[in-house]
């Protein structure tokens, strides 16, 4: 391009020049920019032709040429970046709609030193992988807080119009301006591509994953109606399980005072057996000390055998003297009849003793088969006693096992009624969980609800 844009406006460059250049141009006679004929080949530059934004470079007919050209203007970048900046958020004063968006994520200050790094970064030289993915951040930040193409593409425009604004005054030639100054705007092009295609490809996936929450908020729309579903089914499930819980806990309690009556039935069982015992044992020596009386009896009955066989002898003797007396009394005749007659009654009154000593040895007899029918019933009545004795001793000793094993029963029992407790409070943390869950799930319902309108809104 050899012609000024401006010519038909001013007539000719000069006039072009002097409309943009300040009075003041004591540094232009300082500014010298070098031009040698031979650089050597750019490397990282060389990459990116070979990498995949290669076609975006030729397209925009950027080359190392351009690149070396904005490495030769950075001294007037750096003088005129603030001013570049300073019209540039100027321009921005007027769009209230850009001035929310900077206000809600950054402010202007901070956002006009980033600017000033971009542009110095634009006539370093270096244009390589680094470059590029500076570009992209700025396309994904951007697409992040709500910018659009179109804003991004009118920022280059206006940064465009000031980087002219800026070489018209800083340069004597209107060649140097254009040769400049189109370096600056194909770097600008290929910048606007990487940030625009960083965009579309942030701003696609964002639809592609607005595509995947919807999915997923309508699977987590049935997740949270099964979960409620489930949680209602699992609280109705507790509350029948509580009532079987309850139960038990009511037939554990009947069961603990159930043994609790049988360990006092069984120890007054005890009680009673062992005052049977007692008397058992205090009827044994009754028995003992009638067994004594009886042998002393038995022993006074064969005494008085002995006695009534002694009198038998003595009325035997007394009958036969008797009998010789008859005799001796007959053979002396007249006078031996008041004799004979004593004789008579001595002889009557010894049968008499016989007849009362068989009476008396009868009943003697009687007496010693009775005692010793009685003995005979002593004993047997003393085995029995003992085996009687035997018997509640083994009563007391099953009743105390008894008493242990049902005590026994009735510390599992309540160990038991402890974990029927613990289960039972378990079943309301569950139950209180399920609850919980519910209102979670609604929550989450509630929320989903929301936020499915927010993004349809």
């Amino acid at each position: 391009m050899s012609g000024c844009p401006f010519k038909s406006i001013l007539g000719n460059q000069k006039g072009a020049f002097r409309l943009f250049r300040k009075e003041d141009n004591h540094h232009l006679a300082n500014t010298k920019i070098e031009n040698n004929s031979y650089q050597p080949k750019n490397q990282e530059f060389q990459k990116l032709l070979h990498n995949n934004v290669g076609n975006q470079i030729r397209f925009v007919g950027l080359s190392e040429e351009d690149i070396m050209n904005l490495a030769e203007i950075r001294p007037i970048m750096e003088r005129n970046a603030a001013q570049i900046v300073d019209a540039f958020y100027g321009k921005l004063q007027d769009m209230p709609n850009l001035l929310t968006i900077i206000n809600k994520h950054s402010t202007i200050e901070k956002l006009g030193k980033t600017l000033t790094q971009y542009l110095l970064d634009m006539v370093s030289g270096r244009i390589d992988e680094n470059y590029v993915i500076r570009r992209k951040v700025i396309g994904n930040v951007h697409n992040r807080i709500g910018l659009f193409p179109e804003w991004y593409i009118g920022a280059y425009t206006l940064i465009q119009n000031e980087m002219l604004h800026v070489l018209t005054r800083e340069l004597d030639t209107w060649e140097e301006v254009m040769k400049y100054y189109i370096s600056f705007q194909r770097l600008c092009s290929f910048d606007m591509q990487i940030g625009i295609e960083t965009y579309i490809e942030s701003y696609t996936s964002s639809m592609m994953k607005l595509n995947e929450i919807e999915e997923l908020q309508s699977r987590l729309n049935d997740s949270a109606s099964t979960l409620a579903a489930s949680a209602e089914e699992t609280t109705s499930s507790i509350a029948d399980k509580e009532g079987l819980v309850e139960q038990m806990l009511s037939e554990v309690e009947s069961i603990t005072q159930l043994s609790k009556d049988m360990i006092a039935t069984v120890d007054d069982g005890k009680q009673d057996v062992s005052e049977a015992l007692t008397k058992v044992d205090k009827v044994v020596d009754l028995i003992a000390n009638t067994k004594i009386l009886t042998q002393e009896l038995s022993d006074s009955s064969t005494q008085i055998g002995q006695v009534v066989k002694t009198i038998r002898g003595i009325s035997n003797q007394t009958n036969i003297l008797s009998l010789n007396a008859a005799i001796e009394a007959a053979r002396a005749g007249e006078h031996g009849k008041g004799f004979s007659i004593v004789a008579q009654e001595v002889r009557k009154l010894a049968h008499q003793t016989e007849q009362a000593l068989d009476h008396i040895q009868g009943q003697i007899s009687t007496v010693q088969e009775t005692i010793e029918k009685f003995e005979n019933s002593f004993k047997h009545i003393v085995d029995e006693t003992s085996l009687f004795r035997e018997t509640n001793r083994n009563i007391i000793q099953i009743l105390e096992a008894s008493v242990e094993n049902v005590k026994s029963n009735d510390s599992r029992i309540h160990n038991f009624s402890g974990f029927i407790f613990e289960f039972k409070k378990t079943f309301e943390e569950i139950s209180d969980a399920s609850h919980q869950i519910a209102e979670m799930a609604e929550q989450l319902s509630y929320l989903n609800n929301e936020l499915t309108d927010k993004f349809r809104n």
